[in-house]
């Protein structure tokens, strides 16, 4: 019996759900570049506010640093968040990539660890939100401006969590083995 020719391996083999997937995950990678631009020419995030690099003014940085309080700051907590987004969250976009690039999203491994980096990311998000809300120099513009940045850093998680819960099921409802 000859076998069948393999599935074809391109982004357009995924679902349109693992396209917008993919997209978020290109969005996580290019701004993680962004961030290392900036972070490195000033000797890490802890080092952030006494940083002349041109990159912190002369670009986008610029008008982030003007509505997030924090960043001007970088109290010790905020940096300890930064430095896990760079050293846990930003490489497991780039695996999560390459997961998908390579169809193997489903696998059981993967989708647990999605499930838990992405709540770890969605519990961080909330934090530095809530703290950003609650600073005194903050206003009503700038919290808006805010949410409307940083929010694509929560609300992708929660759609990887809902997508890797369906990966877990048959068409017809009933749970696969793991």
């Amino acid at each position: 019996m000859a076998k069948a020719p393999p599935a074809p391996r391109s982004l357009t083999a995924l679902s349109s759900l693992d396209q917008l997937i993919v997209g978020a995950l290109v969005l996580f990678l290019l701004v993680f570049a962004f961030e290392l631009l900036l972070v490195v020419p000033c000797g890490g995030w802890e080092r952030i506010s006494a940083c002349e690099a041109t990159i912190k003014s002369g670009s986008a940085w610029g008008l982030y640093f003007e509505i997030d309080p924090f960043w001007t700051a970088m109290p010790p907590w905020y940096a300890a968040v930064m430095n896990l987004q760079d050293l846990v969250f930003n490489p497991f976009w780039a695996l999560s990539l390459a997961m998908y690039l390579t169809h193997r999203q489903d696998t059981a491994w993967f989708r647990t660890a999605t499930i838990a980096v992405s709540s770890m990311i969605i519990a961080t998000s909330g934090v530095v939100y809530a703290a950003q809300a609650a600073h005194p120099d903050i206003t009503g513009r700038k919290l808006l401006m805010l949410f409307l940045v940083n929010s694509p850093w929560a609300l992708f998680p929660a759609l990887f969590i809902v997508r890797m819960h369906r990966a877990g099921e048959r068409p017809l409802g009933r749970r696969v083995a793991v």
